[in-house]
């Protein structure tokens, strides 16, 4: 178990620039989204946090003049009036909430809230390495075997845990209005990204069809 024990260790401080650097890819995506935002925008962060190594500083870097708060809440009932933040971001936080009626009601409750434009990231599910675990095509097993293997992860997550990862349609269906980029590493990204500015328009005719292909596949399968 020592020698386990340093191996995963071991795995975790190689991995660690990598994750950093796609973290704070992120923010600056989210930060070229915003663009040209006012001093006087409000952000809601859904989950968030400074991050394992402080990735997510840069979303806190603010005047010393704006209030910050700190909130206790249920992702998919969040205690704010329709349209009270003018963004929102929200990263790797919609897996962890539940089935799919869950991350629905929580994809819904961030739509509600926001006035101007979301950012919403998440773990692509075909990447072929479960990020939580670092086990090959985990998400893909049953949640008994899942149960079983997940001891001998080397990843973060050693207790088997729910996470439901999503894949690029799941996020069309969950986001209509929104952008889906691939993120991450570039043969096979890693990250997905939900991005949406009101009265940008950039959906195409192939995204279209897409949005549609994986609204029909989830609802009509999915609970």
């Amino acid at each position: 178990m020592e020698v386990l024990g340093s191996f995963r260790n071991q795995i975790l401080r190689w991995l660690k620039p990598i994750h950093r650097k796609l973290r704070r890819e992120k923010v600056d995506l989210f930060l070229r989204l915003v663009g040209d935002a006012s001093a006087r925008d409000t952000l809601l962060d859904v989950g968030g946090g400074a991050g394992i190594d402080g990735e997510f500083l840069g979303l806190y870097q603010i005047p010393t003049s704006i209030c910050v708060k700190t909130v206790q809440a249920d992702g998919r009932n969040l205690p704010f009036k329709s349209k009270s933040f003018d963004w929102v971001f929200s990263n790797a936080v919609i897996e962890h909430v539940g089935g799919w009626a869950r991350q629905r009601e929580f994809a819904n409750e961030i739509r509600r809230v926001a006035t101007k434009g979301y950012f919403v990231a998440t773990p692509n599910k075909h990447f072929p390495i479960e990020p939580h675990t670092l086990l090959p095509f985990y998400q893909f097993l049953t949640p008994n075997v899942q149960r079983h293997i997940v001891r001998l992860s080397p990843g973060y997550m050693r207790e088997p845990l729910e996470i439901n990862l999503l894949s690029l349609p799941d996020l069309c269906c969950l986001f209509p209005e929104a952008r889906i980029l691939k993120m991450g590493l570039r043969v096979f990204p890693n990250n997905l990204a939900a991005m949406y500015r009101v009265n940008e328009e950039w959906p195409t005719e192939s995204y279209q069809r897409q949005t549609a292909r994986g609204a029909n596949g989830l609802l009509g399968g999915e609970a």
